[in-house]
This record gives structure tokens, C-alpha cells and sequence, in this order.
């Protein structure tokens, strides 16, 4: 009677781990691909500055960052065209902000983009600046 007491228990204790690992196995799995794919939309805030108006401000927007998938290859054939993708906007639109108390003829108006989605691309250098970012923060004050 003991062993099959113990034979019963470990079954049982078998099964409640197959069910935890089942339904842990959804959240593992978003987990791994946001690891895989961690290009996304994130609020950045961008420090612009009119000298023709004398004033600075400071604007919250979206912009695309994260990591994509990439593979370094050993060899660089020059016959083949390489490029790496990069976390780069899919969809975007454009706001505008108008400095106030600007004189007559000068310049108020600063549009820039808004991310509305991102994906893994090669960077078009036609309207993008390809090259690595500084990870230094700009402030209207740093000249």
C-alpha cells in the first residue's frame, strides 16, 4: 500500500507541474519574442530652440528604438550589396509647433515626425541619417 501511495503522489505531483509549465508556456513565449524583436515606439523628448524668437522648449513625441536581428557576415563580397536592418518607423505623421512672441519675418514654425509604428528595415539613407546616434543629451543650454 505504501509504494503505491508514493507512486500516486508522484504522479500527482507530475501532473501539477505539467499544468504550471502549460500555463506559464504563453508568457514565456511573449517574453522570448520581445527579446527577438524589442523594436518598438518609445516617448523621447526633443529640445529645440529658436534664437530668431529667444526661447527654448521642449517637446515629448514618439520615435522608434530597440534591437533588431542581425547577422555579421565572416565574409564581405564586394559584387554583394550588404546592410543591416534597424529599428526604423513604419508609419509616421508630422506635427507642428509655433513659437510664440517671434519679431515679424522670423521663422516660428518647427514641424518634426511622430512615429506611429515601427518594424525591422534597412535604413533608406534618402531620409534617414544612418549612422550612430550620440548617447549624449542635448539641452538649449550646452553651447
Amino acid at each position: 500500500m505504501e509504494g503505491i501511495d508514493f507512486v500516486s503522489a508522484k504522479l500527482q505531483q507530475m501532473r501539477m507541474r505539467f499544468v504550471v509549465m502549460v500555463m506559464l508556456l504563453p508568457a514565456l513565449m511573449r517574453a522570448g519574442s520581445e527579446c527577438r524583436s524589442s523594436c518598438r515606439l518609445s516617448n523621447i523628448s526633443i529640445n529645440v530652440e529658436s534664437e530668431e524668437c529667444g526661447s527654448c522648449i521642449t517637446i515629448d513625441t514618439t520615435a522608434c528604438a530597440g534591437l533588431c536581428k542581425t547577422q555579421e557576415r565572416v565574409y564581405r563580397s564586394p559584387m554583394i550589396q550588404y546592410y543591416q536592418n534597424i529599428c526604423n518607423f513604419r508609419e509616421w505623421t508630422y506635427e507642428t509647433y509655433e513659437f510664440k512672441g517671434c519679431p515679424a519675418g522670423a521663422d516660428s514654425v518647427f514641424t518634426y515626425p511622430v512615429a506611429l509604428s515601427c518594424d525591422c528595415s534597412k535604413c533608406n539613407s534618402d531620409i534617414t541619417d544612418c549612422g550612430v546616434l550620440s548617447q549624449q543629451t542635448s539641452s538649449c543650454t550646452a553651447h
